[in-house]
């Protein structure tokens, strides 16, 4: 191997670590409201009294495996689409957004550059109180239980203005101050 050819490994493995160090990703994982849990129960009444109704009533009765399949499968697609994460990855200037359903499904919410956002802050700051009004879609990415770690940011996406919500640590702030500048109010 030639001076040349190892200086260039160099430079290619100096770059590849500059990108690697450049993204950040974090998974935030929802928790359960009340909500979650009555929609859950009745998800599980429901399919009981069908399967309860089908097996009590004549007419029903040579139905009833077919009810009970149907009405189960029913019931544990509603119970499993309440296990939701959220995960963003923040790599350069690009910020994108995505939802887990249960684990197997993936929907990207977003996908931007950081300097799209007019503004990122803190909830728990007079900018959100400013903003909080100002917006046609709002998306809450968050877990719930990290209130001093949310983070807001308003920007203008797929022609609709968007307030969205998701949790930050230090490393993820940092990163984001290097795009923003001004437009940063951490």
């Amino acid at each position: 191997m030639g001076v040349m050819q190892l200086c260039c490994v160099i430079i290619y493995i100096r770059k590849v670590y500059s990108e690697m160090e450049n993204i950040y990703e974090k998974s935030v994982v929802k928790q359960k409201t009340a909500a979650d849990n009555i929609i859950t129960l009745a998800a599980v009444l429901v399919t009981l009294g069908l399967v309860a109704l089908s097996l009590l009533w004549e007419p029903l009765r040579l139905y009833a495996i077919a009810i009970a399949i149907v009405s189960g499968m029913v019931s544990w697609r509603i119970i499993t689409d309440r296990n939701i994460e959220y995960e963003y990855i923040l790599a350069g200037d690009s910020f994108s957004l995505d939802k887990i359903i249960n684990k197997r499904r993936r929907k990207r919410i977003i996908n931007c550059d950081l300097t799209d956002f007019d503004i990122i802050a803190p909830v728990q700051s007079k900018h959100y109180e400013e903003h909080k009004n100002n917006y046609a879609k709002k998306i809450l990415a968050v877990s719930g239980d990290a209130q001093n770690e949310e983070f807001f940011g308003i920007l203008e996406y797929k022609s609709k203005r968007n307030l969205v919500v998701f949790e930050t640590d230090e490393k993820a702030r940092t990163h984001i101050k290097k795009f923003l500048d001004q437009r940063y109010k951490g």
